[in-house]
């Protein structure tokens, strides 16, 4: 495939048949002498570096066009997937149910998959050591000695650990009647029928128009079929009523955290790293698209935003395709694959509609859309050797798909202009511009070994590799007592491997250089430092935006999607325009299905303004008749109802109409609307909620994990091993290590990929939903939403609590908390978020801003307050901001369960910080309800020292003191309030306190003014007024 579609063609400054990887560092500005990077001093550590450093260079790759092999068609070879099921299936994934005779069962399995021959222990027992080795510790095997033994039998005692979270296990209560042998026919019958391998069956995978006759296709779909859909196919029948259990059954039922799917995947991963690799071996491949926020961020109307969101997610995700066709799916260590809507599309698109439709109908199916879940990074494991061909034909498959998004546009844009010869103009800014914004930034390294301890001593920061090493060499001196060779410890030093090629991406982007020129011209509203498109026969070179005839003409194509002050480059077209151009084959139509009714900043804000007009109509004749004529009373005109109140009420203060599409009559119902039913000027601002996890980059490594050894094993296991009669040698082993964390893994970093990417598609979608607001995107430790002002901060903090959560159970979007007592399996979801750790943890920003202020500035000033709550708040922690039009920004910053003083907690019966700003916001708005004047906070302001003396002297009194003013700022007798003036003075007095030792200035008295802004909100929104619940 060539790397351009031919519209395109490369670049003026890329040369044809070469692939040049802009952003990563060139042989000349490499960290090293580029004499080191070769090897030629001999050096360890130089040696080692070579499979880092040399492979993020910038390469340039002779051969065909584009260099490196093809990526974008699944790998042309029949064995190679036929042996992946085999190395795949070396494990049955009902294993853990009963470990005599899994072998057996295996092969039976292989046999259903229509793989002739048997698997050989030789074929995977290296793989199998490695990832074990990567995944587990040493732990005692089988014995009939019970001082010996480490064997725990699951179906005696059911159990799974939390992989990353200090989280209570989750135990099982399976079924009386659960048949082994019934259970291991009904999954062969499973996998016979839905594969479709039986003579004239007419039905299944093997019967697909892609397949059908050839063994080739039919060869990977198979593999596709094991890696994604067996595991849901076995919890959607309930095979044994195991249910959702099928997805979490235990690799290793001594260290139940990590599942039978995901290491049979790590053996067949390693596996064909070896077949493939002139070395034999694997290497780590971090690979990053950039730049991220500057391509989302670059927003004119919110939809463009949530747009490039889901552009970047999805070109993310075609890099991945990439390594799927080439390797496979098993190759990727993270992100997760499973549950992704883009992979089931994908899945579909390739054979496996039929089994995905089953799925779909029980609810097992991807059913996020419009959600950018794909961060901008993903790990992957690839043949030693290959490193380079791969991160080069992954850029490839992105750029083409970058490319082909492009084509789309410029073809629907010259559909509905007319492609004459001015037209021509246009391609060529439009290619030069598409052509040179991406810079991969990629980064491998081998999988190491004990033999390069000084090399990585100084390549690596101690304590990562340390305990790697420390804890290798323990292992090697228990097993050489028991006469067993303990290899070369590239297993146990998976997390050294992983913090290199880290390392070496990291070292890449500190020094990235800025490839592009600088261009002349009018520059773009969206993307500054590009000029916007244009003709080049202007007698005017500078005409005004609403003059332009190059815009005018895109106005009349497009109405209503283009201001008349508005003028884009081709990123901005593409941003804009990307929801028209996908055609309905396109991986992003179905995401982009629902995209004209995707709310602007106004139509958010309004959220309780429209739902307060049904109750007002009943009241006001006139009003009641305007919204006939609108068409409101219709539920399926409704939406288009809100866009126009939203639209017109945008326009009031406009010298121009925007929007020519609205009927003059229909604007005519809307002003009528605003005279009968006014909008308050707190109705018109809207919150935007960031949510970032913090030092994300630790947990990765595993130095903030919440789960430990002793947490992790099996509590039977981890019983045994603290028993005095128990073998010595493992007892020494142990003894220190139970209160040790858990060794960072691709089983964990799996595990956290999966917990972030459930996080992300089941639980933050649903509550943002829920509280009235629109999703832009959660890329898993990531969430970026807009939300009406009165129900934004239930929806932060209930989204904080599920990013922490342990075991949950979801059933056809029903979500449930498991507790630590039994749990029967049913068909459905079972997930596992991040759990309990003191460090694991999210903070967030909700900055409240008007609805005409520039989206730009919006978004620039809530990364801000985001920053404000890491640093000022200390991370784990949320800043609030209303950014009023007049007066300033006033702020509020809390831990999410911070408490107040020691003095007032007794009082407050346990709230927090949050709940005290809730409730006090809410009482202070209620003023009808003998709340309190506004002007209590610039009362209080006044009286700072006075406050902070209090505090420092006598706590306990502030309550008093804050009461008096209560009273005299509701204009009543100085004799003491009624005990709803006493409790509202209890929290106003633990807000301002804060937890402590605050200086005067940084008393939050101004917090008290957002929480009246919020409160306002609350009460007037009629479901929070009726029953406080969320709208």
């Amino acid at each position: 495939m060539q790397p351009y579609p031919p519209r395109f063609g490369p670049p003026p400054d890329r040369p044809q048949g070469s692939r040049w990887l802009p952003g990563l560092l060139s042989p000349s500005s490499a960290p090293v002498q580029r004499a080191d990077v070769a090897g030629r001093r001999g050096t360890p550590e130089t040696n080692l570096a070579q499979g880092a450093r040399e492979t993020r260079r910038a390469w340039t790759f002779p051969g065909t066009p584009g260099g490196g092999a093809s990526m974008t068609r699944f790998r042309s070879d029949t064995n190679y997937w036929n042996n992946k099921v085999k190395y795949f299936l070396h494990d049955p994934p009902d294993k853990a149910l009963s470990i005599p005779g899994h072998q057996e069962r295996a092969n039976l399995l292989l046999d259903a998959f229509a793989i002739s021959s048997t698997i050989q222990h030789e074929e995977y027992g290296d793989p199998d050591r490695t990832a074990a080795g990567m995944d587990r510790q040493t732990l005692p095997g089988y014995s009939k000695d019970e001082r010996e033994n480490g064997a725990v039998n699951f179906l005696a005692i059911p159990a799974i650990t939390h992989p990353t979270g200090d989280s209570d296990p989750l135990s099982f209560e399976l079924p009386d009647d659960l048949d082994l042998a019934a259970v291991a026919g009904e999954m062969r019958r499973l996998v016979l029928a839905d594969l479709g391998v039986e003579a004239n069956s007419g039905k299944g995978i093997s019967e697909d128009r892609q397949v059908r006759g050839k063994e080739e296709a039919f060869a990977s779909r198979r593999f596709l079929y094991l890696y994604f859909l067996l595991r849901r196919r076995l919890n959607q029948e309930n095979i044994g009523g195991l249910g959702a259990l099928w997805e979490r059954l235990p690799a290793d039922t001594r260290l139940p955290d990590h599942s039978i799917w995901r290491h049979n995947g790590l053996v067949s991963a390693l596996a064909s790293c070896r077949d493939l690799s002139p070395k034999g071996q694997a290497s780590i491949l971090v690979f990053a698209l950039t730049p991220v926020q500057d391509f989302i961020g670059r927003a004119r109307k919110l939809r463009d935003f949530w747009t490039g969101s889901l552009i970047l997610s999805w070109l993310v995700f075609e890099g991945i395709k990439a390594v799927m066709c080439y390797l496979g799916p098993d190759h990727m260590v993270y992100p997760s694959l499973h549950n992704q809507p883009l992979v089931d599309d994908w899945l579909r698109q390739n054979g496996l509609g039929e089994p995905l439709a089953k799925l779909e109908k029980a609810g097992l199916a991807a059913t996020s859309y419009e959600v950018a879940s794909f961060p901008n990074k993903f790990v992957c494991l690839v043949p030693t050797g290959l490193e380079k061909d791969v991160a080069e034909g992954i850029f490839k498959a992105i750029e083409a798909a970058w490319n082909d998004l492009g084509e789309h546009t410029l073809t629907l844009l010259g559909d509905k202009m007319g492609n004459d010869e001015r037209f021509a103009d246009i391609e060529r800014i439009f290619r030069r511009q598409m052509g040179m914004y991406w810079e991969p930034q990629w980064s491998a390294a081998p999988l190491v070994t004990a033999a390069d301890e000084s090399a990585l001593r100084n390549l690596l920061h101690s304590d990562i590799f340390e305990r790697c090493l420390k804890d290798f060499q323990a292992t090697r001196t228990l097993l050489a007592k028991r006469g067993i060779n303990a290899g070369d410890g590239r297993g146990q030093l998976y997390a050294a491997s992983h913090a290199l090629a880290q390392a070496m991406l990291a070292a890449g982007k500190s020094a990235r250089r800025d490839q592009r020129k600088p261009e002349q011209g009018i520059k773009c509203d969206m993307f500054g430092e590009f000029e916007i498109l244009h003709y080049e026969d202007l007698e005017d070179r500078n005409p005004k935006p609403s003059e332009d005839p190059f815009w005018k003409d895109v106005r009349a194509a497009f109405p209503g999607e283009f201001k008349e002050t508005e003028r884009l480059c081709a990123l901005g077209l593409v941003k804009r325009l990307a929801v028209r151009a996908c055609r309905k084959d396109h991986p992003l139509a179905r995401f982009f299905k629902n995209a004209d009714a995707f709310p602007s900043t106004t139509s958010v804000a309004l959220s309780g303004w429209f739902a307060s007009l049904d109750e007002a109509a009943m009241e006001d004749r006139r009003l009641a008749e305007a919204l006939v004529d609108l068409g409101w009373p219709d539920d399926k005109y409704k939406d288009k109802a809100k866009k126009i109140l939203a639209q017109c009420l945008h326009e009031q203060d406009e010298a121009r109409i925007e929007d020519t599409t609205i009927p003059e009559e229909k604007r005519e119902a809307a002003r009528q609307i605003f005279r009968c039913h006014k909008v308050d000027d707190a109705w018109k601002y809207y919150a935007v909620l960031l949510m970032d996890a913090d030092k994300m980059g630790n947990l990765i490594n595993g130095v903030t994990l919440g789960a430990r050894w002793e947490t992790v094993l099996h509590s039977k296991l981890r019983d045994r091993l603290q028993r005095d009669d128990f073998s010595p040698d493992y007892r020494a082993y142990w003894s220190k290590r139970l209160s040790e964390k858990r060794l960072v893994s691709p089983a964990v970093h799996a595990a956290i990929s999966e917990a972030l990417g459930d996080f992300s598609l089941l639980a933050v979608p649903e509550i943002v939903e829920r509280h009235g607001g629109r999703l832009i995107y959660a890329g898993g430790d990531d969430v970026c939403a807009v939300l009406p002002v009165a129900g934004v901060l239930e929806a932060v903090r209930e989204i904080a609590e599920m990013y922490t959560a342990g075991f949950l159970f979801y059933d056809n979007g029903k979500r449930e908390v498991l507790s630590s007592s039994p749990w029967r399996p049913r068909t459905g979801r079972l997930v596992c978020h991040l759990g309990r750790g003191e460090k694991i943890s999210i903070s967030a920003s909700v900055l409240i801003a008007h609805h005409k202020r520039p989206l730009g500035q919006v978004l620039a000033l809530a990364h801000e307050l985001l920053d404000i709550a890491k640093e000022q708040g200390g991370r784990n922690a949320l800043a609030v901001e209303l950014d009023k039009r007049s007066g300033g920004g006033r702020t509020f910053v809390c831990h999410w369960n911070q408490a107040p003083i020691a003095a007032l907690q007794s009082d407050l019966a346990g709230a927090t910080m949050l709940d005290l700003f809730l409730s006090a916001g809410n009482s202070i708005a209620g003023q009808e309800e003998g709340g309190m004047s506004s002007s209590l906070a610039y009362r209080l302001d006044r009286f700072r020292s006075g406050i902070a003396a209090i505090l420092d002297q006598s706590p306990e009194l502030l309550p008093i003191f804050i009461e008096k003013q209560l009273i005299r700022s509701a204009g009543e007798d100085d004799n003491g309030g009624d005990e709803r003036t006493q409790m509202l003075a209890l929290q106003v007095a633990g807000l301002i306190a804060g937890a402590g030792g605050l200086d005067v200035d940084d008393l939050p008295v101004e917090a008290l003014i957002v929480a009246k802004f919020i409160g306002w909100h609350r009460r007037c929104w009629p479901t929070f007024a009726n029953n406080g619940d969320q709208p």
